[in-house]
């Protein structure tokens, strides 16, 4: 099946790439690309880093008494919604440092995680020899909403935790800063490597795992997996919704540009219409924006999930048209070839 799906979904780009083949533009990619790098994603990753940075100063802070748990929960809520705010650049340096997952893994382990806080030590190697599944965002929300008090070997777990968030933070973003924005403005063309392609299919990416991962998995609606709330992101702080929300903006942010030239203006430029004689560009934002609508709840999705909310379904549903509206009518329309395969059976 999985084959099949990646077959069909080639298929369909080459045949909109031929057609999209044709179409001549005078729009110039640099400086679209140059926005998005310098005024989008450099901030995001500096404003994921500087709150990094104040989760950390909250556990010391807390060592000293100065503040509560429910301090230290609010600074991981605001550090989970900024790494979000990432999502639709975690393409080139962090691929190349192989650490994406150090950062926000889940499901993630809480045997293992209790394991590692009792035989916690302060030598160098002992981080790197824990998995994916017990470090990062989702094993300090494990302890910080599982705990009304943090014992000494919890609190120097999370501390420890949080120091390597901000300092592979740091690498990422040092990466970009140094070189690679400005060779991801440079880099106009259209083929596997070229900086559009990268970028499209990383939200691609996003809309697939706001789909399975995120949503689907938990609801049991990927095949061979039974319903379970505790294979969502965040389910110990009941904020998976504001996750995805945030991934949401930032995906939409990055398509429009924020406020400067964005993929959209590149679309408006090629005047491409849909189907129902409707701009793409316009056709994608309003995709965005019906997934939106659906998350739009007072409810957690843990409880959505629970009593089997229709709502779920929804999610669901537009997650997936968003997916296949950007697999099909944006790269095909582009020329563009998707490198992305969702394998996740449903």
């Amino acid at each position: 099946m999985k084959f099949l799906k990646f077959a069909l979904l080639i298929s369909l780009t080459f045949l909109f790439g031929c057609n999209s083949g044709d179409k001549n533009t005078d729009f110039d990619k640099e400086p679209m690309l140059k926005n998005i790098a310098y005024n989008l994603a450099i901030p995001a990753y500096q404003e994921s880093l500087n709150n990094f940075e104040k989760l950390k100063q909250s556990f010391n802070d807390f060592q000293q008494k100065a503040n509560s748990i429910a301090d230290l929960r609010s600074s991981w809520n605001t550090a989970s919604i900024s790494w979000a705010k990432t999502a639709p650049y975690r393409f080139g340096p962090i691929d190349d440092l192989l650490i994406e997952n150090n950062f926000y893994y889940f499901p993630v382990d809480t045997t293992k995680i209790q394991s590692a806080i009792a035989n916690y030590n302060q030598e160098k190697g002992f981080i790197s020899s824990l998995g994916s599944n017990v470090q990062g965002l989702g094993a300090i929300e494990f302890v910080l909403f599982t705990n009304e008090t943090l014992n000494d070997n919890q609190l120097k777990f999370i501390l420890m935790l949080s120091n390597q968030l901000s300092e592979l933070n740091q690498e990422v973003l040092t990466q970009w800063e140094n070189n690679y924005a400005e060779e991801f403005s440079k880099n106009t063309g259209s083929g596997i490597n070229s900086s559009i392609s990268k970028l499209t299919n990383q939200w691609i990416e996003m809309a697939d795992y706001i789909k399975g991962d995120e949503v689907g998995r938990p609801a049991g609606k990927t095949v061979g997996v039974e319903k379970n709330i505790y294979n969502l992101q965040a389910p110990y702080s009941q904020t998976s919704l504001a996750i995805i929300e945030a991934k949401l903006l930032a995906l939409q942010q990055s398509f429009n540009g924020g406020e400067k030239e964005g993929v959209d203006d590149y679309l408006k430029n090629l005047n491409i219409k849909v189907s129902d004689n409707l701009p793409l560009n316009e056709k994608i934002n309003n995709q965005i924006n019906t997934v939106l609508a659906r998350i739009d709840s007072q409810e957690s999705l843990a409880k959505m999930i629970t009593e089997s909310s229709k709502q779920v379904d929804q999610i669901y549903l537009e997650s997936l048209n968003l997916g296949i509206l950007l697999k099909t009518e944006l790269m095909g329309q582009l020329g563009l070839v998707t490198t992305f395969s969702d394998g996740d059976g449903d």
